[in-house]
């Protein structure tokens, strides 16, 4: 049994609720009995573009109604979205800025500590160097903005058929080096690690406190999508037992991505939770 892990440290995505309303999914992960979530900004639950962001009042709302906490922000920003970090006509590069940077405060507002964010890619008509120095210069702006805020920026790797760019350990250290800043921070995704052939025991080794977040799936050799646990091969014991031995005091955010659960997402939740519950 863990001794340092607890319920609230575990947030659901509404990702897999994108044909319900931001409300449905907000009430019904309460009544599951989570009390966190992660706030992936499609545009139907909760508007964010390089103008703008939407009036948090109504969210805000809902987090006291529901007594909810919003843990975390994940921004779209895979390919083909045009705001990214290694975007790279002039024009888009300064939108992409102000898309985060809106982004940074919708965070700051709802009191949500962490903006989940990838490295962006490269066109493969030019040198990974040339689009790594936009992402280092983008993620170090966004950063120095973001430190006024109190909001970290916590980036994962992605695998080698979205970018590139930070795709292992030392891509992801390389980037914290450069970046050189107190508030970029570092993501563990449990599918991704696998895929790299890397381990959570590397991350804690290398990043120590700076892992504050985990992208927490189970996963299936062949599979490309993010699963809910119980429908993988992952060892969800041995994992959180690797959190545990590790004292890791973040989030794991249930990053599920399969359109299987589009459906009765609800449900997924449910069976997650019971799923968790018997693991601590």
């Amino acid at each position: 049994m863990v001794k340092t892990l607890g319920i609230e440290q575990f947030a659901p995505m509404n990702h897999i609720y994108r044909f319900y309303e931001l409300n449905d999914y907000m009430k019904s992960i309460a009544e599951i009995g989570y009390h966190s979530m992660d706030l992936w900004t499609c545009g139907s639950h909760y508007f964010v573009d390089s103008n703008n962001y939407e009036d948090t009042k109504y969210i805000k709302k809902l987090m006291s109604q529901y007594d909810i906490r919003i843990v975390s922000i994940t921004p779209r920003q895979s390919c083909p979205n045009p705001f990214h970090m290694a975007v790279k006509k002039t024009e888009l590069r300064e939108k992409a800025k102000q898309y985060f940077q809106n982004m940074i405060l919708a965070a700051h507002e709802l009191s949500c500590p962490k903006l989940l964010i990838t490295s962006g890619w490269q066109s493969y008509s030019e040198t990974r160097q040339e689009a790594w120095d936009r992402s280092v210069w983008m993620v170090g702006e966004l950063c120095r903005f973001a430190e006024k805020y109190g909001v970290s920026l916590t980036m994962e790797t992605l695998s080698r058929q979205s970018t590139t760019l930070v795709n292992t350990i030392s891509d992801l250290k390389q980037m914290m080096k450069e970046v050189n800043s107190k508030v970029f921070t570092i993501t563990a995704d449990i599918h991704t690690i696998y895929n790299a052939k890397e381990s959570i025991q590397d991350y804690f080794d290398t990043f120590g406190k700076k892992l504050n977040h985990c992208h927490f799936m189970d996963y299936k050799n062949g599979i490309r999508s993010h699963l809910a646990w119980g429908d993988g091969e992952a060892d969800i014991k041995e994992i959180l037992d690797i959190f545990d031995r590790n004292r890791f005091s973040g989030h794991f955010v249930l990053e599920y991505t399969d359109s299987k659960y589009f459906l009765e997402p609800f449900k997924v939740y449910e069976k997650t939770y019971h799923i968790i519950r018997q693991n601590l």
